[in-house]
């Protein structure tokens, strides 16, 4: 008796071990944050909601008036998730956001792609740099900022194409950012 005791004493201390680490990602999971992949997908609302610690609002992938985004990030780029600098100079984030519209514009879907990267003693020519109103903190440099609208028969409307050319960069940084 004493032996099915402490064998069924083990196997609920290996079953918490197991279940709480995978109940707490399954918290992040619902607001669509990866921290092990550095990456977000899901709703700017519930972004928000994961930064401050709030629940989640459950939405349709296809809901018109909803801003969606997917961001990814390097690792020297992860303490911004908690609102701290980043680790080194050429961390970087991108952005994909977009937005299916309603009313006049049904159909249509807004977009926008963004990357930033942070270069605190080295100005990007040709960037733009993010005051700490914009990233919180100095030395981010908005390198592509690409809006555009597309209709329901595949017209594409540009409405601002601000990026910074490939080659400076690599020039600059010394290093290929990888792309899309």
């Amino acid at each position: 008796m004493k032996a099915q005791s402490k064998f069924l004493f083990i196997l609920l201390i290996l079953s918490m071990v197991v279940v709480f680490p995978s109940t707490a990602f399954a918290k992040t999971d619902q607001y669509g944050y990866d921290a092990q992949a550095r990456m977000y997908i899901g709703t700017l609302d519930n972004w928000d909601a994961f930064l401050d610690g709030l629940p989640p609002t459950t939405f349709n992938w296809k809901q018109t008036d909803t801003i969606f985004i997917e961001r990814h990030w390097d690792k020297s780029f992860d303490p911004m998730v908690q609102g701290n600098p980043p680790l080194a100079p050429g961390a970087w984030q991108k952005a994909r956001l977009w937005e299916y519209l309603s009313g006049d514009k049904l159909g249509w879907t807004w977009h926008e792609e963004l990357n930033i990267i942070y270069s605190p003693n080295k100005p990007i020519p040709g960037a733009t740099l993010l005051t700490p109103d914009e990233i919180l903190f100095t030395g981010f440099y908005l390198v592509e900022d690409k809006e555009w609208e597309v209709g329901p028969n595949g017209e594409e409307i540009t409405i601002q194409n601000l990026s910074v050319k490939h080659q400076l960069m690599k020039k600059i940084f010394k290093f290929k950012f990888s792309n899309k």
